[in-house]
């Protein structure tokens, strides 16, 4: 930028300067002209006879400034009257001619005007100024433009460091960015800096961050999701082989077949999981009994309940209406509700269907004390050094809530205290053909 002002300042300061110097020079022929054409009028009539001009008989010249030399030249061009060179120069003689004509004559600027007598060339008047005036409005002038470009030289320069400036830290800024998002900080984000091109390019990296963490947020809840459903299963998986293998007489082919129904439930349980984590939902006509399901959950779980001293009661209505959710997911739901209220809560556990409306409601329950924050019932927690005996980190029912709202259905705590309730609302499926 300041390269580009400097040559359009030299482009138009030099053409500049020397329309200066001649319309300075053509002023002061004018003011020439105009003090020769004054000395001219002071002649009278008598004094253009025949005779013309003598120095015998001289001109009353007006007055004029000291600086400025007047004088009346005859028609052979010698001085008559007033100031200036014996014999006229060059614009004496155009004059006698018939033409005003004005020159450089050493350190003076002359015009010189012809006199008429019947229209006859008889004489001429001669002006002439220092050459100085003519060069001191010059330099004056050029030295302004010298000014003026330097000025806008200098004001290039200033706007152009801070145009580079505002350009620089946005770029920057948008780097630094990239840094972060390789050391897998997608929480980084640019601020808008008011350049069109730069925001639209920060706005496009923002979005790709917020997507990039979302998905790193999924996969590492997906991870921390399979963690916690999957560690009861394979514990349980593990110790039915295992008794298998160390109890003398035991039918290892039921134990066998105990396992692959409980891998095919490990499986089920993945992708479902799976489905969640990638944002993708189940087909919203499955249908589910609910209250087969329900008993067949109460089935596997009463074995683990029971091993702790706690007893299972469940209390279904009859003819429960299919509802609109596929059953590994209802079945998810109702294991990490089971699986909670064994590991928080006390006494018997209860498992309560009822209708609602084209749905139904399932209900979880026990006499435990409740919790003490239900505001952050749902939420995931990190795990908490100071409460070692508690090794579940929110991440079931968190887990549980978003099943059930990835497929059209509400989780709740309806009752906190004393003797804790989650509810699990389902809409209804429409019935068959």
């Amino acid at each position: 930028m300041v390269l580009v002002t400097f040559v359009a300042v030299v482009v138009f300061a030099v053409p500049l300067a020397f329309a200066s110097s001649r319309i300075y020079r053509e002023r002061e022929v004018a003011r020439l002209e105009r003090e020769a054409t004054i000395a001219e009028g002071a002649l009278s009539a008598g004094g253009l006879g025949s005779a013309g001009l003598s120095a015998s008989d001289p001109v009353e010249l007006p007055p004029h400034p000291k600086a400025m030399q007047i004088g009346l030249y005859d028609g052979a061009g010698r001085l008559v009257s007033g100031d200036g060179p014996a014999q006229g120069g060059t614009e004496v003689a155009s004059a006698l001619t018939g033409r005003i004509e004005n020159d450089r004559d050493g350190a003076w600027l002359a015009v010189a005007v012809p006199i008429h007598d019947e229209e006859v060339v008889v004489a001429a008047a001669r002006a002439a100024g220092p050459w100085s005036v003519v060069t001191t409005n010059t330099y004056r002038s050029w030295l302004v433009m010298a000014a003026l470009g330097g000025l806008a030289v200098v004001l290039a320069a200033a706007l152009g460091r801070w145009q580079s400036t505002r350009l620089a830290e946005p770029v920057d800024d948008v780097a630094r960015m990239a840094v972060r998002l390789g050391d897998g900080d997608f929480a980084a984000r640019v601020e808008p800096t008011g350049v069109a091109e730069l925001d639209r390019a920060g706005d496009a990296l923002n979005r790709t961050a917020a997507r990039l963490g979302e998905i790193l947020g999924r996969e590492r809840a997906f991870t921390a999701d399979v963690s916690h459903q999957l560690n009861t299963p394979l514990t349980s998986l593990r110790l039915g082989l295992e008794s298998a293998l160390v109890t003398p007489g035991a039918d290892t082919e039921v134990a066998l077949r105990d396992a692959v129904g409980e891998v095919e439930r490990l499986q089920t349980t993945v992708t479902t999981l799976l489905a969640v984590a990638r944002d993708r939902t189940a087909a919203t006509d499955a249908r589910c009994d609910l209250g087969a399901l329900c008993g067949d959950v109460a089935d596997r779980s009463r074995a683990r309940l029971a091993a702790a001293g706690r007893p299972l009661r469940v209390d279904l209505e009859e003819d429960l209406p299919l509802v609109r959710c596929p059953p590994d997911v209802v079945r998810e739901i109702l294991a990490v509700l089971l699986d909670n209220a064994l590991r928080h809560g006390r006494g018997t556990v209860t498992i309560t269907g009822r209708r609602a409306g084209h749905g139904a409601v399932v209900e979880v329950g026990d006499e435990g004390d409740g919790l003490a924050e239900p505001a952050s019932a749902f939420e995931r927690r990190p795990p908490d050094a100071n409460r070692p005996g508690r090794d579940g980190h929110g991440i079931g029912l968190a887990l549980a809530r978003s099943l059930a709202e990835a497929h059209e259905s509400r989780l709740q705590l309806t009752r906190a205290a004393p003797k804790p309730i989650f509810t699990l609302a389902l809409p209804g499926s429409p019935a068959p053909d």
